[in-house]
């Protein structure tokens, strides 16, 4: 914490460092459990539950891939491993950019408070 957030924080009433405080930055397993609130939670929860399975799926097709006897079904093996890894790696990228889009909504709530305390006063 820096010296504006100190002295914005000595400027507060003990209600708005109340309210402040759900606005406050989260850390990693915060931010992850946020995915998991709100109008989007089905769409964490579908993506989660997609995920594993894709996981689940792309070490069955490696184990597949290495106790395959001919080219082709290695191939096969192989690129299904393939698809459903990058597949859920996709997943995994959507989450984090909705993690960060949450972090930026929280940021420009805080200011929006900010701004009305100020013209409340």
């Amino acid at each position: 914490m820096d010296d504006l957030d100190k002295k914005i924080q000595a400027a507060l009433s003990e209600e708005d460092r109340a309210l402040m405080a759900q606005f406050e930055e989260q850390g990693l397993l915060g931010q992850l459990g946020s995915l998991f609130q709100g109008k989007l939670a089905w769409l964490s929860i579908a993506t989660l539950a997609m995920g594993t399975l894709l996981t689940i799926i792309a070490v069955y097709a490696v184990w597949k891939f290495v106790v395959a006897d001919d080219i082709t079904a290695m191939l096969k093996w192989g690129g299904l491993a393939w698809v459903t890894a990058s597949s859920q790696m996709m997943i995994k990228l959507w989450s984090w950019m909705r993690m960060e889009t949450n972090r930026s909504l929280r940021e420009i709530k805080r200011l929006e408070l900010q701004i009305a305390r100020l013209q409340a006063d």
